[in-house]
């Protein structure tokens, strides 16, 4: 098993620590918004409600962004369009800190850092270039970047009650100056994909399993692509409403169950180290078994994480830690590998799928938000995530039920024609 590892180049490792790095960074500004919202608003004189606005704005321009990011790596490689984002995502974090002004926070967090998500699609392109035989597993270990920032950051911050907000942004600006963007200028390579593209443009599709998927040997627009593209999409924007409800309503729906402060603290911690754990299991799976069937799995575990969610049991906050926190990280990259198969990691197909996802996280946030105005708890929607949860699992069951048949069919004629 361990030889197995080498059988990638030593710079996909070395190209996959400087990705980790720069999400490491990143976990700077995530922290920031999510902890010091209360003292931004003070020392800026605003609302919350345009700290809100200010983070809807900058997700709604990040999922813009996203496909046009795309199908820029198409044209002119990943290297560059990360390079672009991280100086905007600088740039922004830059006007915010020393701008100190609403207008500036908002023109800064929300609309620049936001246009920074031309550069979400490169890491997954990257990667694709970069892995052939560990790819989930590697795409694990880069989405953990920001989890163990965020447990590295927290207990720094909190412990040293004299930081505050601007010195975690002028953090996050200088490390961007000094480290981010000599790592993409010097330790990242990007391989000619657009050309490798345009060589195979023209030649028939054979589709290999050669990581236990599928073997289908037709077009994959009238056969394969189409329907697998459909449920990818949904399952990566149930995907953003799962995260928009957790991320934005979590905390608040264990305090209207009367869950204990200290029990909410020891189950976000445990969904903290779950998220990581659940990220490089399911990424080991996804490397040796069918991916349509391991999505199946996933997205079964979390219909039982919400069930319990819903029901407030003394266990509910622990299960449903651990149940959400394994399925946490490996959502949206198991979906974007199992499309890859078929576009060849073509990075406008990329961001059309995180589209989906950043979408689907700005209706999950507002979804919360209305439930708790009209109705004054979060059960609709736990309800929305449960019902949704099982659309998308049936989607990927019917799929790999689907072409499991496909594939005995071939071997069927293989066999008979042995037999004659």
């Amino acid at each position: 098993m361990g030889t197995t590892w080498f059988k990638e180049s030593s710079y996909a490792w070395i190209g996959l620590g400087s990705l980790w790095i720069i999400g490491f960074i990143g976990a700077l500004t995530r922290f920031s918004m999510s902890f010091f919202q209360v003292q931004i608003a003070m020392d800026l004189q605003i609302s919350r409600g345009f700290i809100s606005m200010a983070w809807s704005t900058n997700l709604l321009i990040t999922a813009i962004c996203a496909p046009l990011g795309g199908w820029l790596v198409d044209r002119y490689g990943a290297k560059r369009i990360l390079f672009i984002s991280a100086v905007l995502s600088t740039l922004g974090t830059g006007v915010v800190v020393l701008g100190n002004q609403p207008i500036l926070f908002f023109i800064g967090y929300g609309v620049i850092s936001g246009l920074a998500g031309i550069g979400l699609t490169t890491s997954y392109i990257l990667m694709f270039e970069w892995f052939k035989h560990h790819r989930a597993k590697a795409m694990a270990l880069l989405g953990s970047a920001s989890s163990v920032g965020l447990a590295i950051i927290t207990p720094i911050f909190v412990s040293a009650g004299w930081l505050t907000w601007k010195d975690a942004f002028m953090a996050s600006f200088a490390l961007g100056i000094v480290v981010t963007l000599p790592v993409i200028w010097l330790g990242i390579k990007s391989s000619q994909q657009q050309n490798i593209n345009k060589a195979q443009k023209d030649r028939p599709v054979v589709i290999e399993e050669h990581d236990m998927l599928l073997k289908v040997t037709t077009s994959p627009k009238k056969f394969v692509y189409l329907p697998i593209f459909v449920v990818v999409a949904i399952a990566l924007f149930t995907c953003g409403i799962n995260m928009g409800s957790v991320e934005m309503n979590l905390v608040a729906i264990h305090q209207l169950a009367d869950v204990s402060p200290s029990m909410i603290a020891l189950s976000m911690s445990i969904l903290g180290i779950m998220e990581i754990t659940g990220a490089l299991i399911c990424g080991y799976f996804l490397d040796r078994y069918n991916k349509l069937m391991m999505m199946t799995i996933l997205y079964g575990i979390r219909i039982l994480g919400f069930v319990f969610l819903f029901m407030h049991l003394g266990s509910s906050p622990i299960v449903f830690a651990i149940a959400f926190g394994i399925t946490y990280l490996t959502a949206v990259p198991g979906g974007i590998l199992v499309i890859n198969e078929f576009a060849k990691g073509k990075g406008k197909h990329t961001g059309v799928l995180l589209l989906f996802h950043q979408g689907g996280g700005i209706v999950g946030a507002l979804i919360g938000g209305l439930s708790f105005d009209y109705f004054g708890s979060y059960q609709n929607l736990i309800v929305v995530d449960i019902l949704i949860c099982i659309l998308v699992t049936l989607g990927y069951f019917i799929l790999f039920t689907a072409y499991k048949r496909k594939l005995r069919i071939p071997n069927n004629k293989v066999a008979a024609s042995e037999a004659l």
